[in-house]
């Protein structure tokens, strides 16, 4: 079918939806009114449903049809169903712009939406007109949503935004807003073609009106953040050589230079010079902001509604098409300067540090060794009293001021009116800092006057009072200060101390020994040993690190090509990276001391032997025994070797034999021939390559004990002699009876044997092989050179005599068996042997040697192997062991204690859980064994 159309002077017909044809005149009656005919004459569509589908689309119309139809402005229909719609078109002028508002009524559904349209003229050929030109417009509209609390406008995005020529097409823009004009479409009106010359045009006409209307919306309070999330800012959506793309640039274009972006202080600012903040806008003005980027354009924060969480594609897009900077706050702290901070007020800071403490990463505390901690630390943060600023801390760590004390002071501190604030307060004692104290005085006051080159200036007094300071300081229970005073004073020449040749001077702590005599003698000859040369403190100076015995030094050597080639196994080697080795102070100078005629040598090795012992005892680690080579192949490798005081003490004769005139290298004796004097050491002697004493490895390991041949016969007479005793004595014993012991004294003994609680410096080795090649060969040679040496059989069994104790009684374990099913009476545990028993070991209070009554269950504990290697070797402590034992009643007898008996073992409080049948026998066997005693007296 083809609709006819009569309005005004046009009458025509639509063939094909695209032909108009001129048809006869039909009046429509009122001057501005338009009438459409629909001849429902179409074959193959009957009129009802034709009736129906035109009803519909009436029905769906909406009222947004009519925004850019200047023209209509109602559309009022009626169908024959009774059904009824109307839609309205209002426009007003508003500034550069006209308002729109379009309102629809659809069988009682109401729409009403208000837009904003711009628009531009261009002029074209009138076809009517030759010669003549007429309008036309491009135009954007823009929707407006009023707020519903305060009924502010503002613009919105809308979600479908198809192209209007007149009336929608199918063509979309994905913009947040609606462009119209006359653009050439295909004839079902579903594409623009792209090529088209008008159609280009019209889009550059567009983009230029945009930038306009932005302008205009600026001036109308429109252009807020909610504008710029209309804008095509999703730049996935509009691909470079798009039809749309001159629009989509001319808005980058227009924000990149001109002021269109809303600022967080109500303005506007251009993308070049804005910013994004997290969290600095509320102490950084835009004043501020230009100073601390040194600009003499006036640069702005954007709004702060423009966040990652909020505005997410408006973020982006500031970012990465504008390049809009988002200060974060390392970005933030990496810009301050001196110049910045020091033009800041007073309450600036205060807001400053309030920022800061949520903040920590930027100021931290360094975590290892290397790591200089927050990046503030090393910036001039800290306001000072007298309004200069500081670094916090310099870079041995130290505070370079203080908090302000309630007294007045002339330390260095951050300035009293902004500490004054709490928070402030709080965040400069996490920064690390505090009020000044003793320490701080010593710190900062006494102890750098030492460290310049001329302290003649320093008077006696002066210098009294100054270690008196110190030594007050030390006795303080501040173990923080106490190692801020030692930290400082380590590298500090303020101890007086004098040579052999009685010379004074001013000197470290490292490089002061103690004035004690065997050092003296120990170091007599050597030059350059300096002793503490203090009237006060002597004690207290150790913890300085002066040292009572010979230091280990450490020093950088060279080795031959050959051994550094030895030491690397011969493998492949790029570049040597440090050779290290350990000397002990004054050893060498000492040791010539027993190349001559020397009467008291054996003194002197005493002397020297003791020091090595006390290095043992300190605990120091293997890393002094040998001097290390590093270097590199593809990775960093090391090697050990013999240290030089170790050589050297090894290669020298100066140990002393028991009765000895000459002195003797250390791997010549073994420990047991050293004089009494000398306190054996295993260790100590493995480390001298000193001898293994067989005899005695033999006598431990078989509980014997070695008889010279020479004094067997006396031995074997004297046992002749011992068994003709023993008759006699034997004849008189039924008479006499046994030795008595007093159990309950020797039950006091065996439950109080104090000794130490604590493990003391052990020395351990870690136990890696640093040349494999290297200790490979050591360890094969030295194997092999035993296998060879090998001994006869016969050679290796020695004759001994030992005297063996009789027995133990079998029903002491079965006894503890059957009461504590083999766990321990301390903690409880035990463990199934391999023949499924459980494992426990009975274990005697008193020794069954003593007496054969202690061999009895009520003399045993049941203990575990841990708790009777305690008990055996471990410090036991018991208050009131016999009146624990005496005051014990049974559960029939009125007891409602526990069967328990509480003891100190190795240090910590435990209890032995008894039964109660146990208990009762001990219990009786100490009444039995004073009752015995009684009788005795």
């Amino acid at each position: 079918s083809a609709p006819e159309v009569h309005s005004g002077e046009e009458h025509f017909r639509i063939e094909h939806y695209v032909r108009p044809y001129k048809v006869p005149t039909k009046v429509p009656g009122n001057t501005w009114t338009t009438l459409f005919v629909f001849a429902f004459d179409t074959p193959d569509l009957e009129p009802q449903t034709a009736k129906y589908e035109i009803a519909e689309r009436l029905r769906n119309l909406k009222a947004r049809t009519l925004l850019f139809l200047r023209n209509i402005k109602e559309i009022e229909y009626k169908l024959p169903d009774e059904t009824d719609g109307v839609y309205l078109r209002d426009p007003v002028p508003r500034g550069q712009a006209r308002q729109v508002t379009v309102i629809g009524q659809n069988n009682g559904q109401d729409e009403d939406e208000s837009w904003l349209i711009f628009e531009k003229p261009l002029l074209v050929p009138d076809p009517k007109k030759s010669g003549h030109d007429k309008k036309v417009w491009v135009e954007i509209g823009f929707k407006l949503e009023a707020n519903s609390k305060d009924r502010n406008e503002s613009i919105v995005r809308i979600k479908e935004s198809p192209l209007v020529v007149y009336f929608p097409t199918e063509k979309s823009t994905r913009f947040g807003f609606i462009i119209q004009g006359p653009y050439r479409t295909t004839p079902s009106r579903d594409n623009i073609p792209k090529k088209d010359d008008w159609n280009t045009k019209l889009v550059k006409e567009t983009a230029l009106l945009l930038v306009d209307a932005l302008q205009s919306l600026k001036k109308m309070g429109l252009l807020t953040v909610a504008l710029l999330n209309v804008l095509p800012i999703r730049m996935d959506d509009f691909p470079e050589g798009g039809m749309f793309y001159p629009i989509v640039k001319a808005v980058r274009d227009a924000l990149l230079d001109q002021e269109l972006l809303p600022t967080d202080d109500g303005t506007f600012v251009s993308a070049r010079n804005a910013k994004l903040a997290r969290g600095l806008r509320k102490f950084l003005t835009h004043d501020q902001l230009r100073e601390l980027f040194q600009s003499d354009d006036d640069i702005k924060w954007l709004s702060g509604e423009i966040t990652q969480d909020l505005t997410p594609d408006l973020r982006s897009y500031l970012m990465s098409e504008l390049d809009v900077e988002e200060i974060s706050p390392d970005g933030f702290a990496r810009r301050i300067s001196s110049t910045f901070l020091a033009s800041q007020t007073d309450d600036w800071f205060i807001a400053f540090y309030k920022y800061l403490s949520g903040q920590e990463a930027l100021w931290r505390s360094p975590r290892w060794a290397g790591d200089s901690g927050g990046l503030l630390r090393r910036k001039p943060i800290l306001r000072l009293q007298d309004n200069k600023q500081e670094v916090p801390f310099r870079s041995d760590g130290k505070a370079n001021a203080y908090l302000p004390p309630p007294e007045e002071t002339d330390f260095p501190i951050v300035k009293r009116e902004i500490v004054d604030d709490e928070q402030v307060a709080e965040f400069l004692r996490r920064l690390g800092l505090s009020e000044p104290d003793v320490f701080d005085d010593i710190v900062e006051r006494v102890l750098p006057k030492y460290s310049r080159q001329d302290v003649s200036s320093i008077t006696p007094r002066e210098r009294a009072m100054d270690i008196q300071k110190i030594l007050r300081a030390m006795a303080s229970d501040s173990e923080a200060g106490k190692k801020k005073v030692l930290q400082a004073a380590k590298n500090t020449p303020f101890l007086k101390a004098v040579d052999y040749n009685g010379n004074s001077s001013f000197k470290k702590p490292d490089d002061i020994y103690f004035p004690d005599e065997n050092l003296k003698n120990y170091f007599s000859g050597c030059p350059d040993i300096w002793f503490l040369d203090e009237t006060t403190g002597e004690k207290e100076w150790e913890a300085f690190g002066i040292e009572n015995k010979p230091r280990f030094k450490k020093f950088s050597i060279d080795l031959p090509e050959e051994e550094k080639s030895r030491l690397r196994g011969d493998s492949g080697h790029t570049e040597d990276i440090e050779i290290t080795d350990y000397d002990l102070d004054g050893l060498e100078n000492f040791l010539k001391s027993f190349e001559g005629e020397n009467c008291q040598f054996a003194e002197h090795s005493l002397i020297l032997w003791n020091y090595l012992l006390a290095h043992f005892k300190e605990g120091y680690h293997y890393s002094f025994y040998e001097g290390e080579y590093k270097w590199r192949y593809y990775v960093e490798k090391t090697a050990q070797f013999d240290a030089r005081w170790k050589k050297r003490i090894v290669s020298h004769a100066w140990l002393p034999k028991a009765g000895g005139i000459c002195p003797h290298n250390p791997p010549d004796l073994s420990p047991e021939e050293l004089p009494e004097s000398f306190i054996r050491d295993e260790k100590l002697a493995d480390l001298l390559w000193m001898k293994e004493d067989e005899i005695k490895k033999i006598e431990e390991k078989t509980g014997g004990k070695f008889i010279p041949r020479e004094e067997y016969a006396e031995y074997t007479k004297w046992k002749e002699q011992k068994a003709e005793t023993e008759k006699v004595k034997g004849s008189t014993e039924a008479e006499t009876g046994p030795d008595k012991i007093d159990y309950k004294d020797e039950l006091e003994k065996s439950f109080n044997r104090p000794g130490e609680t604590e493990l003391q410096g052990q020395i351990t080795d870690d136990g890696k092989v640093r040349n494999p090649d290297y200790r490979r060969a050591k360890s094969y040679e030295g194997h092999k050179e035993r296998l060879h040496s090998e001994p006869r059989y016969n050679e290796r069994r020695k004759e001994t005599l030992r005297t063996i104790l009789e027995g133990p009684d079998e029903q002491v374990r079965e006894y503890l068996s059957q009461l504590y099913g083999g766990k321990c009476q301390i903690c409880g545990k035990t463990f199934p042997e391999r023949d499924g028993k459980p494992f426990f070991i009975a274990n005697y209070i008193l020794r069954r040697k003593l007496a054969r009554f202690t061999d009895t269950p009520a003399n045993a504990l049941c203990l575990c192997a841990d708790h009777f290697a305690k008990w055996q070797h471990g410090a036991i402590e018991t208050e009131n062991i016999s009146e624990q034992i005496e005051n014990f009643k049974t559960e029939l007898e009125g007891g409602n204690s526990e069967p328990a008996l509480r003891i100190n073992l190795c240090g910590e409080e435990c209890m032995i859980k008894l039964k109660e049948k146990h208990l009762l026998d001990l219990q009786e066997l100490l009444r039995a064994s004073e009752s015995e005693k009684s009788k005795t007296f």
